[in-house]
């Protein structure tokens, strides 16, 4: 008797057909296919949602990067206003508009040409509608900026010059500003700056984007009074254009 019929016996006499030792059946490879295409699923599930949240998290990264940019260009705009004086009116009045949701200004914060040929340039900041690719109207943030005319008497010098885009997708824009009317009243905050003759002492600046971020509040103090605009009558106490 050889080797393979001894084995072959000794395993039908343990009960063991001799089918047992074929390959696997036809049901058993049904399962393990099945399990097999639902553990791909359940990678590739895995994997997009971290591609999405990896996705996410730059872009947030991204948006927070380009906030903190456009804050801190706009803390050193504003942190550089000069309070000139219009020339050739009756009145003495400090070219600055501060309303609710814009404010004009003249900055000693020179950007591009203007740099170079040293000066001052207009300011203004305000929130316009413009169109994303989709073809929504969509709100955000603009500046305009060009040099400013010493011989000026309104801010039509404004008018020529290209608006810029510093953010997208506003949803609300609040200006405050806080000072004093004259030398003796309380300081207090206000939506506008009303005051011809006096600059405030702080500037605020609220931004909300549509996506339900608010970006943090940026708070500047102005570093020149309006005295350094014009000057000092010292039997009047008066303030007059400053001349070249």
């Amino acid at each position: 008797m050889s080797q393979r019929e001894f084995f072959c016996r000794l395993r039908i006499v343990r009960g063991v057909p001799r089918t047992a030792t074929a390959g696997f059946t036809l049901l058993e490879t049904l399962v393990g296919l099945t399990l097999l295409g639902l553990m791909l699923i359940l990678i590739y599930a895995s994997l997009s949602i971290g591609l999405r949240a990896w996705d996410t998290g730059e872009k947030r990264v991204t948006e927070a990067s380009h906030q903190r940019v456009v804050q801190s260009f706009l803390r050193r705009e504003l942190s550089q206003l000069f309070p000139v004086r219009w020339r050739g009116i009756p009145e003495s009045k400090i070219a600055f508009e501060g309303g609710k949701n814009e404010l004009k200004f003249v900055t000693m914060l020179t950007l591009g040409a203007a740099a170079r040929e040293g000066g001052m340039q207009w300011g203004h900041l305000y929130i316009a509608d413009v169109q994303s690719p989709g073809g929504e109207s969509r709100r955000a943030l603009f500046i305009k900026r060009s040099a400013f005319n010493l011989q000026a008497k309104d801010w039509d010098g404004l008018d020529e010059a290209k608006p810029i885009a510093l953010i997208e997708g506003v949803k609300s824009f609040d200006i405050g500003y806080y000072g004093a009317e004259n030398d003796t009243a309380e300081p207090q905050w206000t939506d506008e700056w009303t005051n011809a003759l006096r600059m405030p002492q702080l500037i605020k600046i609220t931004l909300q984007l549509d996506n339900g971020r608010d970006v943090p509040p940026l708070v500047v103090s102005l570093r020149l009074g309006e005295e350094a605009g014009c000057y000092d009558n010292a039997f009047q106490r008066a303030c007059g254009a400053r001349r070249a």
